[in-house]
């Protein structure tokens, strides 16, 4: 989304999400850009990662890091978006026309709503594994078809916004100014919507999750105090430390998000948010699509080794197609390219 114009004559404001148009210090897009630039990298690199770790494993292809390989797509959909925006703060003007202005924040809110719901699945899983009996367990197959519904869903909900989402031109005086804004039919119920949304996608799932995790938490404190073998001791070390990693993707991801709803809302109601705010919170929602892999690199030992794996993977691979040749002679490094078969 973008900033807020206001026109002289009539003192109206539009909020126009990420086109700039009075900015007050020239150097503010190059932070933003230097700092989207910087998540897009981590987010792509990082979730990439993630997936291949479940494809490269068969061992790790379990129900709940099916769920984190959606949680991963989820948040490289959302990145894949994030050089419109970074693009926009530095043109300020909207330049990539009407269709990508209508997939632009509908997008945003399909992996938003994607993330959610996987997180609540997430947590639901979790306690069936831990305080249900082995037959309530979810499947493979059902955390599959869970997946698929979770899409059609946040695929499904967004649409009015897509519909909203317009290209639009305002001239002031004898300037003209191009941006991507939201143009809401005025017999659409907004705050119906809006309300609904919250409550569904946001709410809800939260209730849902922190019951699954208090409930967890305290299984696993009244079994740890009856079972005394190391082997049980270990298995319900390994649970807490899952569980502890998922509680801890639930919050990042609740104080990162959490000001973009709070904002959204604003623009709607006061329509006195500027762009700067605006993109502020796009910057902390598009933070937390880095933030997972890293979760995950530092609670769960399997993705670590997978992780590292990779990585020496890419070093061996890098060493065995680029060799040097020092010239003591002339003092001189010559790098020469040489295909690895």
């Amino acid at each position: 989304m973008e900033f807020s114009l206001t026109h002289a004559d009539s003192n109206e404001s539009i909020f126009t999400f990420f086109s700039e148009f009075n900015s007050t210090w020239s150097g503010q897009a190059g932070v933003e850009v230097t700092i989207l630039i910087i998540i897009l990298i981590m987010a792509f690199a990082g979730n990439t990662m993630v997936v291949l770790a479940v494809y490269r494993n068969k061992k790790m292809r379990r129900p709940t890091n099916y769920f984190i390989v959606n949680l991963a797509v989820a948040d490289l959909l959302f990145a894949a978006w994030i050089p419109f925006i970074l693009t926009t703060r530095v043109t300020h003007y909207w330049v990539f026309g009407h269709v990508i202005c209508k997939l632009l924040t509908y997008v945003q809110f399909v992996s938003g709503i994607c993330s959610i719901l996987t997180m609540m699945m997430i947590s639901i899983e979790r306690h069936n594994y831990v305080c249900a009996r082995p037959d309530k367990r979810i499947t493979i197959n059902i955390s599959i078809v869970l997946i698929v519904i979770i899409w059609m869903l946040s695929l499904m909900f967004p649409v009015p916004v897509a519909i909203a989402q317009t290209e639009m031109t305002l001239a002031f005086g004898n300037s003209s100014y191009t941006f991507c804004g939201l143009a809401w039919p005025e017999s659409f119920h907004v705050n119906v919507y809006l309300g609904s949304m919250v409550c569904l996608f946001f709410v809800l799932p939260l209730v849902v999750i922190s019951f699954n995790y208090i409930k967890i938490f305290k299984v696993m404190k009244s079994s740890s105090m009856r079972t005394r073998s190391v082997r049980a001791d270990k298995r319900a070390e390994k649970q807490e430390r899952l569980t502890k990693m998922f509680v801890s993707i639930v919050c990042i991801f609740v104080l990162m998000w959490l000001p973009f709803f709070i904002v959204s809302f604003l623009a709607v109601y006061l329509k006195q948010i500027t762009s700067t705010q605006f993109t502020i919170t796009i910057i902390l929602a598009s933070a937390n699509t880095s933030q997972n892999p890293l979760i995950y690199g530092f609670f769960n030992t399997k993705f670590q080794r997978e992780f590292r794996s990779m990585c020496n993977c890419c070093l061996k691979h890098y060493d065995s197609s680029t060799t040097y040749k020092i010239d003591r002679e002339e003092g001189t490094i010559n790098g020469t390219f040489t295909s690895s078969k």
